[in-house]
């Protein structure tokens, strides 16, 4: 799948190719546009799914989750709502608990704009096509320009699954596989550019613009410049400024840059500061319980941490889990055996801390020297123990 929600990673490790066909981590970013009052219906059609079913509608206003549904009639059915400011939702359909049929794991992605939104499709919702209103006509425009890129991704997942355990961990297989995703993702930033700069007046230009820059982009001017070509509608839109805000926090985490600090509370309600780690290496680590590369990288940072703890190092697990999730929090703490300091607001994707250091996929990381100066960011695997291995020479 997209490989820049994980960043750019270089890894020789396995995890470093799942991590590139996974994108649940960042599936529900946000994309709040123009602030206005937008009431919304979006009524749909698709083949009769042949037993009790019911649509549901899921989208988030700031940091609050929001599900909507209505039960699914011979393949029919009709969601109401109204948002504050038009955003991008995901459409699925499900079974009736007790119906004893599986379901399909298919989604719809579009825009919850003002007016009527066709949802059509003769087969299931994963092939539904979206009419009505400007932003959805941009949008599908906007996907048709990644689809060559997404069907290749597809193609690459399906090798990798193929592949047997034997062949995943051959050094051979692992350099094809990074090959042919930094082809694919060559390609794929060739098509996002070219949308957002023939689209400049649109809000889904935005939406093109944070697939392009990724979750760290390494050109972080040129995002900027980007930004600052939009019309002036959608930078002054709240998701133009949330985007200027995390490009703020990519130029203050660049390597060189003091490292900026935060307090967040700890497992147990206690204030920890960033600064309580001054005179030691600090690996800032943030992850969730619910995001699976973030679980499938953990085992490498025990490892890491079991190795280089006495010498001068220590971890800061930031967790963007969410306010209702302290419980899978603690529990995933204690499965993975993760014995740094924890920490978190329990705020999700509005973690104070992630929107500090411009964090928009996880899992992501930064390394710290002892005077807080950030000396590296986004190790993973290998890379990460190879780095402690550099700075903790004496």
């Amino acid at each position: 799948m997209y490989r820049w929600i994980q960043g750019h990673i270089k890894s020789t490790q396995t995890i470093s190719i799942m991590k590139k066909m996974i994108s649940a981590a960042a599936l529900f970013l946000p994309l709040s546009l123009l602030a206005q009052d937008v009431p919304f219906e979006v009524k749909g059609t698709i083949a009769d799914p042949g037993t009790p079913s019911r649509a549901y509608l899921y989208y988030r206003v700031g940091a609050d989750n929001f599900t909507d549904s209505a039960e699914v009639d011979k393949g029919a059915f009709v969601i109401k709502g109204k948002v504050p400011a038009p955003v991008r939702g995901t459409l699925v359909v499900r079974p009736l608990p007790g119906s004893g049929k599986a379901f399909r794991m298919e989604s719809l992605g579009f825009y919850l704009e003002k007016g009527t939104l066709q949802v059509s499709s003769d087969k299931g919702i994963g092939d539904a096509k979206v009419s009505g209103g400007p932003l959805n006509a941009d949008y599908t425009r906007l996907q048709e320009a990644t689809k060559s890129a997404k069907a290749q991704y597809q193609e690459a997942g399906k090798a990798y699954a193929a592949a047997d355990e034997a062949t995943r961990k051959s050094e051979a297989f692992k350099k094809s596989q990074n090959e042919k995703y930094d082809a694919i993702r060559k390609e794929e930033k060739a098509s996002l550019l070219a949308f957002v700069k023939a689209n400049t007046a649109s809000p889904v230009a935005l939406d093109g613009l944070q697939q392009y820059a990724g979750s760290m982009p390494d050109d972080v001017k040129e995002i900027e410049d980007l930004l600052h070509s939009f019309a002036a509608p959608v930078q002054n839109s709240v998701g133009g400024k949330a985007f200027a805000k995390t490009i703020s926090g990519w130029k203050n985490t660049a390597i060189g840059a003091q490292a900026p600090e935060f307090a967040q509370n700890d497992t147990e309600g206690k204030p920890v500061k960033l600064t309580d780690f001054r005179g030691k290496y600090v690996l800032i680590d943030f992850w969730a319980s619910w995001c699976g590369p973030c679980r499938a990288e953990n085992p490498h940072v025990v490892k890491a941490y079991e190795k280089y703890k006495s010498r001068n190092f220590e971890i800061l697990g930031v967790s963007l889990d969410q306010p209702t999730g302290k419980a899978a929090w603690l529990k995933a703490i204690e499965d993975d055996k993760l014995t740094w300091t924890q920490v978190s607001d329990l705020k999700f994707w509005d973690n104070e801390a992630a929107k500090l250091y411009g964090v928009r996929g996880i899992p992501q990381n930064f390394l710290l020297d002892p005077k807080g100066k950030i000396i590296a960011r986004n190790l993973r695997g290998d890379a990460l123990e190879a780095k402690l291995a550099e700075v903790l020479t004496n």
